[in-house]
């Protein structure tokens, strides 16, 4: 029998705490073992109950969902943290993903189904942001790298059709999939069609992913 993902909540609402505890506990594949509404208590369970997955809110009273992201990932590496916030923004993201998180969500518009795919993606150690967080990641590392990067394989463009590098291009420079798709005057759905095949000609696990060898390599550009 296969173990169920043991997931530990933490966030200062206890409305917020027994909704997601409800909805997960529908999943058969997720146990949900405890809540904490602050650093200190969270910290103790993590050592205690051991979970494959923290789902944390960043903004708590006292310290931050920041350290609390750090100190999981300095004491407890193969624990992995998913972030559910209301914040979307760079300061936010950046300092989350520089902490040691695993995935990043929005509070405001994150449903079920994303959200269970989040912790089974993040339960095996692979990154998951929603489309909005993906587009803000982009955005900071294409800033962050593309004055300096040297191209590493750039004969490798050569797997992608003329289609597949314009959309990869678009993807570099932040655009969603609808906003791809308006600029292409394509469905949205031939652009995630395009999306998958340049992901499994490169073996990518995620956007994030994607977008970085592409602006390491040089290969979103025209």
């Amino acid at each position: 029998m296969k173990t169920k993902i043991k997931v530990l909540l933490v966030d200062d609402h206890q409305i917020i705490r027994d909704g997601l505890s409800n909805m997960l506990r529908e999943a058969g594949d997720i146990e949900v073992c405890g809540g904490a509404a602050d650093i200190t208590k969270a910290l103790e369970m993590v050592k205690k109950i051991k979970p494959d997955v923290v789902i944390t809110d960043l903004s708590m009273p006292g310290k931050s969902g920041i350290e609390l992201i750090r100190k999981i990932h300095e004491k407890h590496p193969d624990i992995y943290v998913l972030v559910l916030s209301m914040y979307v923004t760079e300061d936010y993201i950046f300092n989350a993903l520089k902490a040691g998180a695993k995935g990043y969500l929005p509070k405001q518009d994150t449903t079920k189904a994303e959200l269970l795919k989040a912790i089974r993606t993040v339960a095996r150690g692979e990154e998951f942001f929603s489309d909005a967080v993906a587009q803000v990641i982009s955005k900071l590392y294409s800033h962050s790298v593309k004055s300096t990067a040297k191209p590493e394989a750039v004969a490798r463009k050569a797997n992608l059709t003329s289609r597949e590098t314009e959309i990869l291009r678009l993807y570099t420079e932040g655009l969603s999939n609808m906003e791809i798709a308006d600029r292409l005057n394509i469905s949205i759905r031939t652009v995630e069609t395009h999306k998958n095949n340049i992901m499994q000609k490169y073996n990518f696990k995620s956007t994030v992913d994607m977008v970085k060898f592409a602006i390491r390599n040089n290969l979103g550009e025209a």
